[in-house]
C-alpha cells in the first residue's frame, strides 16, 4: 500500500493534484490521458500514524539530500534548500501570478464594461413607448481557449472583479450542473448570499420563511422577490446578476436550453446577463441551443485567449531580463516552448514544467549554491558577491572539471595572464572561489545583460518591418540560443531590412535603438560581447555619420576623387529600391548607410552571441530535456509495451533471467535473443502478447489458443506441482485475451467471429 508523504509535493502545490475525492467529470480533458491520483489514508493508517510516537517522516528537509555520496556537508544542502525556496517563493511565483493577471487583464475588463453597459437602452425608454413584443437577455460569449486547466482561474478572476464592481455573481461548473434543478440551486444559492450580504439588517420577508423550511423550492421567483426587496432599500439600478457558464461545453443542452427560456422571461424584472465560457468555438452554441432560444440572446463576443502573450511577458521576465535565476539552454527551451505551443496552451502546464526545472537544478546539481553569489544591487550595478559558504574540494573540482572554465583559464594563459594565477586557480580553492569565481560570474551576468539588450534591440527593429517579418519574443529568444548569428535565416532578414532603409528610416531606426541603450541599465561592456564592444558609443558615432555624411570621404583614403554621384547600376537598385524613386541621395550619403548598415549588424552579433561561450554556461544553463520530456509527456503505450516485452527487465523477475543463462543455444542465449524468446514461467498476458506479435493484421483464436497453449504446457512440473489443465489452459488464455483488448492491442470484428483485428505495430 502507498503512504502518503505529509508534507505537499511540488505538485500539490502547484494546484493541478487532481484528488481521489474528486468527481469522475474532474478527468474529463480533451488533451490530457494521464491523471495523478493521490492515494487516501484509510482510518486505520491515519489512527496509527498519529499514535505512532517514533513515526519518521519519508522526507526531511523537503527532499534535499547530501550530494556526492552523502559527503556533501550540511551547509551547502541547506544553502540549495534554501536558494530553492527563495527562487519559487515570493520572486519567481508571484512573478508569474502577476504576469498572468496583468495580461489577462484586458479581456476580463471588456466583459466587465460589456456587463455594466448592459440593459441601459431599456432603462432609458420612456413610459409612454410600447414594450417589444419579446425579450433579449444579455450575453457574453468568452472564447478561453482549449487550456481547459487556466479556466478556473481565469473566470474566478473574473468573476472577483465583477463582485468588485457591485454585481451578484454565480459561477457555475457542468459537473455541478447536471439538470435544471442542480443549475438553478447552485445559482441561487450564490446570488442570494451575495444579495444578503448588504440586507442582513432587514426585516423578514417570504425568502426569510422560506430558509427555515426543510426543504426549499428553488425557481426564479425567489430571486425576483429578493430582487425587488433589495431595489427597495439599496441602490440596485447600476448592479446586474451575472451567471457565469465556465465550461458551456460540459453542460447538457436541455439543461441550458431550458435555462435561457425561463431566464429570458424574467429578464424585465431582473438584468440578468449570461457569461459562456467556450474553449472550441462559436459553432458549439448553435449545436446545444435551439434556433427559438438564440433568438433570445443578445450575443457580444470576446476573446480571452491570451496565453500565448502570457506566456511571451513570462519567458521576457523569467529568461530574457532576469540575470540571477536559472536559465534554459536550447533543446531544454525548445521541449518547454513544444509542450505549449503543440499541445494545449496551458499556462500551468509550462508553470509545472519550469518548476521541476528549477527543483531538478537544485536538487541534483551541487554547483547550484553558485546562484548565491548573483546579485542585483540597489543601484543597478550587477556584481558578484563571496558564497556564503565554503566550497568544498569536490565541488571546486568539478568547477574546474567544466570545459567552459578550462577554455577561459586557457585563453588568458595566452593573452599573457600570470602563470602563477593559472596555477593557483587549478591548485588553491580557497583562491578559485575568492578571486576566480567572481570573474566568471562577472563575465556570465554582464553577457546576460547584453543578450537581453541585443533581443530588446530585435524587438525595436521589428517595429519597422513588415507584419510578416516580425516574431514574438518566445520565438527571438529561442533563435537567439539555439543557432548563430550568421546561420539564423531571421536575422539575415532583418539584416536585409536594414540594408533597404533610406536615410530617414535610418535615422529613425538609430533613434529608436539609442533610447533602448539608455533605457538599460549600466553594462560592463567588457564583458557584455564577446569583443568588449562600447554599443551606446558605436550607436552615438553611427548617427553622427549619418547626419555628416562626408566624414565617409574624409575618413576614406585621399585618391577618393570620384563624382559624388555615379550611374546606378542594377544592383544598386535592387540592393536598395528607394533609389526607383529618389535618386538625391549622393554617393556619401550611400556610403554612410552602409556603414550603419554594418555597425548595426555588429551590434546585433556581439549581443546576439552564443551562450556556449560564456565560462559556467553548463551549470546555469538547464539542459535536461529528455528528463522533461519523460517526465511531463506521458507515452503510456511504450511503457505497456515494455512491460510486455521485456517482462524479465521491467518486474525483475528470476526465472526467466535463470532459464535464459541456462540456454545451451549462443543464440537464444544472447541479450537479444532473450528478448524474444517466449517462455512458460512469464505472465499470460507477456505470452499472450509475444505470440501476437507474430501474426498479421487478423489473428486467429484457435491458433493463438494452440501456440498459448504449447507454450504454458512446456511449463517446468516443478514449479507449480503438475502441469496446468486444459480448462485452466483455456481460462488463463481468456484473461490474456481480455487484458490485450482492454489495453488496445487488439479488438472484435463481425467479419470473422473467430478473429480479431491487430492495432499496435512496431516496438
Amino acid at each position: 500500500k502507498f503512504k502518503e508523504p505529509p508534507h505537499k509535493t511540488f505538485i500539490e502545490e502547484s494546484g493541478k493534484m487532481v484528488d481521489a475525492y474528486k468527481p469522475m467529470d474532474a478527468f474529463d480533458s480533451m488533451t490530457e490521458s494521464t491523471f495523478i491520483l493521490k492515494p487516501s489514508l484509510t482510518p486505520k493508517q491515519s489512527t496509527s500514524k498519529k499514535a505512532g510516537a517514533n513515526h519518521q517522516p519519508a522526507f526531511t528537509n523537503g527532499g534535499f539530500v547530501p550530494l556526492f555520496q552523502g559527503k556533501e556537508s550540511v551547509e551547502s544542502m541547506e544553502l540549495r534548500r534554501k536558494l530553492f525556496n527563495d527562487m519559487w517563493g515570493p520572486p519567481l511565483e508571484q512573478l508569474l501570478v502577476d504576469t498572468e493577471q496583468q495580461v489577462n487583464q484586458v479581456g476580463v475588463s471588456e466583459v466587465c464594461n460589456y456587463v455594466s453597459s448592459s440593459y441601459t437602452r431599456v432603462e432609458s425608454v420612456e413610459k409612454g413607448q410600447l414594450d417589444q413584443p419579446f425579450a433579449e437577455m444579455s450575453t457574453a460569449v468568452a472564447f478561453a481557449g482549449v487550456n481547459t486547466g487556466d479556466h478556473s482561474k481565469l473566470f474566478e478572476s473574473l468573476q472577483a472583479q465583477l463582485t468588485a464592481s457591485g454585481h451578484h455573481v454565480a459561477l457555475l461548473e457542468s459537473q455541478y450542473c447536471t439538470s435544471l434543478a442542480s443549475m438553478l440551486k447552485c445559482m441561487l444559492d450564490q446570488i442570494l448570499s451575495s444579495l444578503d450580504e448588504g440586507q442582513r439588517s432587514a426585516g423578514s420577508s417570504r425568502l426569510g420563511v422560506l430558509a427555515g423550511a426543510k426543504t426549499i423550492a428553488y425557481d426564479m421567483g425567489m430571486l425576483k422577490l429578493r430582487w425587488d426587496e433589495a431595489a427597495g432599500s439599496t441602490n440596485t439600478r447600476s448592479s446586474r446578476v451575472v451567471v457565469i457558464l465556465q465550461d458551456f461545453e460540459g453542460f447538457a443542452p436541455m439543461v441550458v436550453d431550458d435555462f435561457v427560456r425561463i431566464a429570458t422571461s424574467y429578464c424585465h424584472s431582473v438584468p440578468i446577463v449570461v457569461v459562456l465560457g467556450l474553449a472550441t468555438s462559436y459553432e458549439s452554441i448553435h449545436q446545444s441551443l435551439t434556433k427559438a432560444s438564440i433568438s433570445m440572446l443578445n450575443v457580444e463576443k470576446f476573446n480571452l485567449q491570451r496565453s500565448k502573450e502570457c506566456i511571451d511577458a513570462a519567458i521576457r521576465s523569467v529568461f530574457v531580463r532576469a540575470t540571477d535565476m536559472l536559465s534554459f539552454g536550447a533543446e531544454a527551451y525548445k521541449s518547454l516552448l513544444d509542450q505549449f505551443l503543440l499541445y494545449n496552451f496551458s499556462i500551468t502546464g509550462f508553470v509545472k514544467k519550469l518548476k521541476f526545472a528549477a527543483m531538478d537544478f537544485f536538487y541534483a546539481q551541487p554547483l547550484s549554491v553558485l546562484a548565491s553569489m548573483l546579485q542585483c544591487s540597489a543601484g543597478g550595478v550587477l556584481s558578484a558577491r563571496d558564497c556564503p559558504i565554503r566550497l568544498s574540494p569536490e565541488q571546486a573540482e568539478l568547477i574546474r572539471m567544466q570545459k567552459s572554465v578550462q577554455r577561459f583559464l586557457e585563453q588568458q594563459l595566452e593573452e599573457g595572464g600570470d602563470r602563477n594565477h593559472f596555477h593557483l586557480a587549478l591548485s588553491d580553492d580557497e583562491y578559485l572561489q575568492k578571486t576566480v569565481l567572481p570573474q566568471l560570474l562577472r563575465r556570465l551576468v554582464s553577457f546576460r545583460t547584453g543578450y537581453c539588450l541585443g533581443i530588446d534591440f530585435v524587438v525595436a527593429l521589428q517595429e519597422m518591418v513588415s507584419e510578416s517579418l516580425r516574431k514574438p519574443i518566445r520565438t527571438l529568444h529561442y533563435y537567439g540560443i539555439g543557432q548563430k548569428f550568421d546561420d539564423c535565416t531571421h536575422w539575415k532578414a532583418l539584416s536585409a531590412v536594414v540594408r533597404r532603409m533610406k536615410a530617414a528610416d535610418m535615422e529613425r531606426l538609430l533613434a529608436k535603438l539609442g533610447a533602448v541603450a539608455d533605457a538599460a541599465a549600466i553594462v560592463d561592456w567588457d564583458f557584455a560581447t564577446k569583443d568588449g564592444l562600447d554599443i551606446p558609443q558605436l550607436l552615438q558615432q553611427s548617427r553622427a555619420l549619418l547626419s555628416n555624411p562626408d566624414a565617409v570621404v574624409k575618413t576614406g583614403s585621399a585618391d577618393s576623387a570620384e563624382p559624388s554621384k555615379r550611374i546606378r547600376t542594377r544592383t544598386d537598385m535592387e540592393n536598395r529600391p528607394f533609389l526607383l524613386f529618389d535618386n538625391s541621395s549622393s554617393d556619401q550619403m550611400l556610403s554612410a548607410l552602409d556603414q550603419c548598415c554594418a555597425n548595426i549588424e555588429t551590434i546585433l552579433r556581439a549581443c546576439l552571441s552564443p551562450y556556449q561561450s560564456v565560462p559556467l554556461y553548463e551549470v546555469f544553463y538547464y539542459k535536461h530535456s529528455l528528463l522533461l520530456d519523460t517526465t511531463f509527456s506521458a507515452q503510456p503505450r511504450a511503457a505497456v509495451q515494455a512491460a510486455l516485452g521485456k517482462t524479465a527487465y521491467y518486474i525483475d523477475c528470476d526465472c526467466c533471467k535463470v532459464a535464459t543463462c541456462d540456454s545451451d543455444d549462443p543464440d537464444t542465449a544472447s541479450e537479444d535473443g532473450a528478448d524474444q524468446r517466449v517462455m512458460p514461467s512469464m505472465h499470460d498476458t507477456s505470452i499472450a502478447y509475444r505470440l501476437h506479435q507474430e501474426c498479421g493484421r487478423m489473428i486467429n483464436l484457435y491458433d493463438w489458443h494452440s501456440a498459448f497453449s504449447s507454450v504454458v504446457e512446456g511449463e517446468s512440473p516443478k514449479a507449480r506441482g503438475s502441469s496446468p489443465c486444459q480448462r485452466a489452459i483455456q481460462a488463463r488464455f481468456m484473461r490474456a485475451v481480455e487484458e490485450m483488448r482492454l489495453l488496445g492491442f487488439i479488438k472484435s470484428t463481425q467479419r470473422k467471429t473467430d478473429h480479431v483485428i491487430r492495432l499496435t505495430w512496431g516496438m
